[in-house]
C-alpha cells in the first residue's frame, strides 16, 4: 500500500472510504474537491490495470491528516487500519482531510478497522 497524495479539503461530511477503480472515477472525485480551489489540485495519472486506489476521507473535523495502514492480508482478505493520529477535535478552523493510498489489483476483500 503507497501513499499517492493527502489534503485538507475533501468536502467529506461524513467518513467516506472509496475504492476507485477508473481513471472516470478519479477525475469525479477530484472534480468534486476542486469546485472550491483555484487553483485546483493535479488529478494524478493511474494505471488502473495495475492498481486501484483507496480514498479515505474521515469527514469534517479531523485535525490531522489521515492515515492508512495495512494491517494484515490474507488469501481472502485485506484488513486496513485506520490510524490513530486522525482523531476528530473541536477546532476553529474547518477541515475534512483525504488520503489516497494505491494498492495492486486484488480480488480480495478490503475491511477497514
Amino acid at each position: 500500500m503507497q501513499l499517492v497524495m493527502q489534503d485538507n479539503y475533501s468536502g467529506a461530511v461524513e467518513e467516506e472510504l472509496l475504492l476507485v477503480k477508473s481513471q472516470k472515477a478519479l477525475n469525479s472525485f477530484f472534480a468534486k474537491i476542486n469546485r472550491t480551489r483555484k487553483p485546483g489540485l493535479t488529478v494524478p495519472e493511474v494505471d488502473f490495470t495495475k492498481v486501484f486506489l483507496i480514498i479515505w476521507c474521515p469527514g469534517e473535523g479531523y485535525s490531522k491528516t489521515p492515515e492508512l495502514s495495512l494491517k494484515k492480508e490474507t488469501d481472502k482478505e485485506l484488513v486496513i487500519k485506520k490510524n490513530t493520529s486522525a482523531k476528530k477535535t473541536i477546532n476553529t478552523s474547518f477541515t475534512s482531510p483525504f488520503s489516497i493510498y494505491k494498492l495492486p489489483i486484488s480480488k480480495k476483500k478490503i475491511v477497514l478497522e
